[in-house]
């Protein structure tokens, strides 16, 4: 880049020697036209550097430099022979209107140069921001893959850019352990920082409260510390150590996997997203898991697919899949449910999923 940056100003100025050359009214040899071009755009892209490299005090050294050889190329190559009469009309419009060029193609470079120095800084602001936020949410969704007691637990989230607005994370206490998956609106630093938070205050009070009390918890912390407009919708699954509590805000349903009757069987969302309104209450309902049944929460990513018609792929293609590939390894069942999503239509928001299983 910085080798085209240099070129375009070579080209740029080199321009400026053309022009300047017009002024002349006699025949000029090759070798003089090609030494001013190479001295306009190269001196040019002197005027670039230091001013890039912010040393100032060489602009009067170098424009002093640039003179002394201007001078020495016009006393050592000139020519008697006359093209048009001096100070005709001819030569004085020609002159005007190489002033003009000139005056122009300098006016031009320096209002680009203030056009992108700031562009320029707006662009690294932003690449600095999104480059912020993807560390923010690689370390804050790592992919999971364990054993707690009789479960196994898979978790991934594949944003659809640079940086995602999903979270997937599980919670351990002693015997109990709480799984959830969360799609905050919006990306950037600010999603990022709700989601950092959101990870703080579920880690905080999962140990104690139930599903739909955990919720409410969390959405009293984090809304009046939210802008207006941002909100999350929540699936949460808790093992107690004796059965689950599942509670879902605006999410996504649960899919849970019957293993004994090889069905899939739905659980349709309860409440409204978190930071939706200043006062919420969430419920919670059990969910009677036996071995072999899987349990998936995923977030829209996976069901607000469209084809080339604009058709949304919507849920029931994850279920066929999830009844099909149920007794899979989980990644590779994983692979598949995010594979059927890719083979319907482009992914057009992060793609994130919780499955568990029930080994005994």
């Amino acid at each position: 880049m910085r080798v085209c940056f240099y070129g375009a100003v070579f080209a740029l100025f080199a321009t400026v020697g053309t022009l300047m050359l017009l002024t002349s009214t006699t025949d000029l040899p090759l070798i003089q036209i090609v030494l001013t071009i190479v001295i306009s755009g190269g001196f040019a892209i002197g005027y670039a550097a230091v001013s890039i490299w912010q040393r100032f005090w060489l602009i009067p050294v170098i424009g002093i430099g640039e003179g002394i050889l201007f001078s020495i190329v016009g006393s050592h190559y000139h020519s008697a022979r006359q093209l048009i009469a001096p100070r005709s009309p001819v030569h004085q419009q020609v002159q005007s209107l190489a002033l003009i060029g000139m005056v122009s193609t300098i006016t031009g470079y320096v209002l680009f140069t203030i056009f992108f120095a700031r562009q320029g800084a707006r662009y690294f602001r932003a690449h600095n921001e999104i480059a912020m936020a993807a560390e923010i949410h690689r370390a804050l969704v790592p992919p999971i893959y364990k054993k707690l007691g009789s479960f196994e637990i898979y978790g991934i989230s594949v944003p659809s850019g640079e940086v995602g607005g999903d979270l997937v994370d599980v919670a351990e206490y002693g015997k109990s352990w709480t799984g959830y998956v969360a799609d905050v609106s919006g990306h950037g630093v600010s999603a990022g920082l709700l989601m950092a938070m959101f990870k703080t205050a579920v880690r905080t009070r999962a140990g104690d409260l139930s599903s739909g009390d955990l919720l409410a918890e969390v959405h009293s912390a984090l809304y009046p510390l939210k802008t207006p407009n941002m909100f999350a919708t929540v699936g949460v699954l808790q093992w107690t150590g004796q059965t689950f509590n599942l509670a879902l805000a605006g999410h996504p349903p649960l899919l849970h996997y019957v293993h004994s009757e090889g069905e899939v069987r739905e659980y349709p969302p309860l409440d409204l997203p978190l930071g939706v309104l200043p006062e919420e209450t969430f419920r919670s309902e059990p969910v009677d898991c036996q071995a072999g049944d899987v349990l998936l929460l995923l977030t829209d990513g996976l069901t607000e697919v469209f084809d080339k018609n604009g058709k949304e792929m919507g849920i029931d293609p994850v279920k066929d899949e999830l009844k099909k590939s149920a007794t899979l390894d989980l990644d590779k069942l994983s692979a598949n449910i995010r594979e059927v999503a890719l083979n319907f239509g482009k992914q057009i928001d992060d793609q994130t999923m919780l499955i568990v299983r029930c080994c005994s």
